[in-house]
């Protein structure tokens, strides 16, 4: 935990500084396009193309790094790695093509709103980043690497090149090209995992893989647990792609707003869920693996470590995240009522990270002990229910229902997950879990509550931002030193007990 510990802020640091970019990019293209049907078109080959590969590169992850803490001779784990490599490189070249020809052939399905001229974007963009996305399979493969060894920041500080590369080319461009943008963006992935390599390689030449087929019964294993993580997330993925799907048939610009709602959102998550996570499952891996029940009882300290991040600013943007919204995006063609819109998505997605966050660590038991099929079925059942209810909901509250029916699905996820574990006697203390978040959520309510009370009006959202963020972590600090001066003295007078 101490290298976790020492690289945590650095990698808080560099996200922040990735996310600043993609939000910059986000704000120059708001601003030229508004929410209109060719940003539309762009977020969606995003949106497919990205899918895919998250997909895949979450597998790859979650499959490599129980595989390299095999106690077994590094050469037969690096020809394992070298051959699942291979073989996963081809299935996505194959995945690739069947979701580029669906959408060449299926276009008038797949965005039956787009005009003709953007219907031929939207099929250009999804092939020139379906390309480009290739390269990130390899990423993944080098990232498991760096991690397992407890480096972190390495693939960090690359990741910031597909976020600069676009960046910069808006920044510079006298006239922007949407078709320009989208092949600097597949560029900027190529070339994050060339220098990966390239470094990977002067760092430590035995993580250098070389492309290899060879099917032993290790690499039959991990391509079968393979399996059931690409399906659940295949099926989480097309979730997504039914939201925007339907956020398209409620009218020009609403998938541009809910692109506009994750970049917000993915804040949160990239910054402080993913990066946590990531960077605790190697150790998770490990703890569980020496021992199991004590390992379960960390799980805890970890999932309540993470949601005491997650809790506190999740309820400082309720309290500040209309100014915060207004700040990023109401500018040109983008209108408050736009902003509006996306705060109010933003807030329903916001609630929930708190209970994602418990389950993907819930996934994560599973995975360290190499069952993949358990998260595989309850994310099946999950995407069912979320499809079904984003159906009933579209038909009856409108747009809101784009956010509405993930959030429902993520507790329904959680409690069935939760009835699952309980059932293989493996859930950790979901009742101390629980009593921990409540805690949280009552802080960091009251943070809310006084910000709300001071109600500093500048007539500026960014100086009622700056103001309002400053209350709200006063707030925090003040009830961070109370509550280690209520630690320390309770711990006092147990010792004096004793």
């Amino acid at each position: 935990m101490k290298k976790i510990t020492l690289s945590f802020p650095i990698v808080i640091l560099i996200s922040l500084l990735t996310q600043l970019l993609g939000l910059g990019k986000t704000l120059i293209l708001a601003k030229d396009f508004g929410a209109n049907g060719t940003l539309d078109a762009f977020y969606l080959a995003n949106t497919f193309t990205i899918s895919v590969f998250t997909i895949i590169g979450s597998s790859v992850m979650t499959i490599v790094i129980p595989t390299l803490n095999e106690n077994i001779n590094w050469d037969e784990i690096k020809k394992s790695v070298e051959s699942y490599t291979f073989i996963i490189k081809v299935i996505a070249i194959i995945i690739s093509s069947i979701l580029f020809l669906t959408i060449f052939w299926g276009v008038d399905v797949v965005a039956p709103r787009f005009s003709e001229e953007n219907k031929k974007l939207f099929i250009l963009m999804t092939g020139i980043l379906l390309i480009s996305q290739q390269f990130k399979i390899q990423a993944s493969m080098q990232t498991s690497f760096s991690q397992n060894e407890g480096m972190y920041i390495l693939p960090k500080v690359l990741d910031i090149i597909p976020y600069a590369v676009p960046f910069l080319y808006l920044i510079f461009t006298p006239k922007m090209s949407i078709i320009a943008l989208t092949v600097f963006v597949a560029i900027s992935y190529a070339l994050e995992t060339m220098v990966f390599n390239y470094l990977q390689k002067r760092i430590n030449p035995k993580y250098t893989l070389k492309l290899k087929f060879d099917l032993t019964s290790r690499v039959k294993n991990m391509l079968f647990d393979t399996i059931p993580i690409l399906i659940s997330s295949t099926v989480f993925q097309i979730q997504i792609l039914i939201s925007n799907y339907f956020a398209g048939t409620f009218g020009k610009g609403y998938i541009t707003l809910l692109s506009n709602t994750n970049q917000i959102m993915g804040i949160f998550q990239a910054l402080f869920v993913v990066n946590l996570i990531n960077m605790i499952y190697p150790r998770l891996v490990k703890d569980l693996k020496a021992n199991f029940k004590l390992g379960l009882k960390k799980v805890d300290k970890y999932i309540s470590l993470t949601n005491l991040v997650i809790v506190i600013l999740i309820w400082g943007f309720l309290a500040t995240g209309q100014d915060l919204v207004n700040v990023l995006f109401v500018r040109g063609a983008f209108t408050q009522s736009d902003a509006r819109i996306v705060f109010n998505f933003c807030v329903i997605i916001g609630i929930v990270i708190q209970f994602d966050v418990i389950r993907d660590y819930f996934y994560r038991i599973f995975y360290a002990q190499g069952n993949t099929k358990m998260p595989m079925l309850n994310s099946i059942n999950t995407v069912l229910f979320n499809v079904i209810f984003l159906v009933i909901l579209a038909n009856t509250i409108g747009p809101l229902s784009i956010v509405l029916a993930p959030a429902c699905g993520t507790i329904y996820s959680l409690i069935s997950i939760s009835v699952r574990m309980n059932r293989v006697g493996i859930l950790p203390n979901l009742k101390a879990i629980l009593k921990r978040l409540l805690l949280m959520n009552i802080v960091g309510a009251a943070m809310c509550l006084i910000i709300k009370i001071v109600n500093v009006d500048f007539h500026s959202s960014l100086i009622n931002l700056l103001v309002n963020i400053c209350i709200g972590a006063t707030f925090i600090g003040v009830s961070g030193l109370l509550s280690y001066i209520v630690y320390r003295l309770y711990k006092q007078r147990r010792n004096l007990g004793k």
